[in-house]
């Protein structure tokens, strides 16, 4: 599903860079370029941002 119709970003995308590292919207705006132009995409990055959080980043917090 796309995300940021200005930059062509997929939801994909997204979950693919937070896959390999990236932790936050202002990475992600400035590797993918997502919520840099209109910014009408910002709530579902921040939601993806969030949701990625929730399930990976507690799991690892929990596996130390």
């Amino acid at each position: 599903m796309y995300v940021c119709i200005c930059h062509d970003i997929k939801d994909t995308q997204i979950k693919t860079a937070m896959l390999q590292g990236v932790d936050s919207v202002e990475v992600l705006q400035s590797e993918l370029l997502v919520g840099t132009c209109c910014g009408c995409c910002m709530p579902m990055v921040q939601d993806l941002v969030d949701e990625h959080h929730a399930k990976y980043v507690a799991v690892d917090a929990m596996a130390v």
